[in-house]
């Protein structure tokens, strides 16, 4: 993000976010001798504005991947995207080789990728079977996967306050064929909605 992006969300954001927040846990699990790429559960737009509380100190560092599907969304979203230093992405291309070519670069660099694995907003009780992105960029940049989650009043939401519970770093050193990135997406998936106290499918 820009320096003066950061300086904002500190000093101006925060102040007037933290008093809805109920609680946060294990923001001890955010490692501290290296990047990583913090994945989160995707219910509403207000999670833009709270998944980036356990990176405070290195908001710098972080790049959010953020959907950007047509004009209406690059007019709207192009100065916001800037000053995030956000990594857009057309979830209607067929080829999104450039985006995950362009994270995992900023993570060979030392930045930090925030993305929300499931590819959209979910309002469901049940999980949806995450997209393969955020494993593919730990397995080709080596950096851990720290899964968290933002768990909404009443599992409603936009209804505050709500809590964020951030879980143990997940590392993988699997094969890039599509069995393993599945395998680790599967895991990276279940440890999130093991966080946020939803529904697995089939358990």
């Amino acid at each position: 993000m820009k320096p003066a992006f950061c300086f904002f969300a500190r000093n101006f954001l925060k102040p007037v976010l933290s008093p809805h927040i109920e609680e946060m846990t294990g923001f001890e699990n955010v490692p501290k001798d290296t990047n990583f790429i913090l994945v989160a559960n995707h219910q509403s737009n207000l999670d833009h504005l709270f998944v980036p509380f356990p990176v405070e100190s290195s908001l710098e560092k972080v790049h959010f991947i953020g959907k950007r599907d047509n004009l209406l969304e690059f007019l709207v979203a192009s100065f916001f995207y800037w000053i995030a230093e956000t990594i857009p992405v057309n979830r209607k291309s067929k080829d999104k080789r450039k985006v995950l070519e362009k994270a995992v670069e900023t993570l060979k660099k030392g930045g930090i990728i925030i993305i929300y694995p499931e590819g959209t907003r979910n309002r469901k009780k049940k999980i949806l079977e995450g997209k393969t992105g955020a494993a593919e960029m730990a397995i080709r940049s080596g950096v851990p996967v720290v899964p968290m989650a933002l768990i909404y009043k009443d599992q409603e939401p936009r209804r505050l306050p709500l809590r964020i519970k951030v879980g143990k770093p997940l590392y993988f050193k699997q094969k890039l064929d599509y069995k393993s990135l599945r395998e680790a997406t599967d895991r990276i998936m279940k440890e999130i909605y093991f966080l946020s106290e939803r529904n697995i499918p089939n358990q």
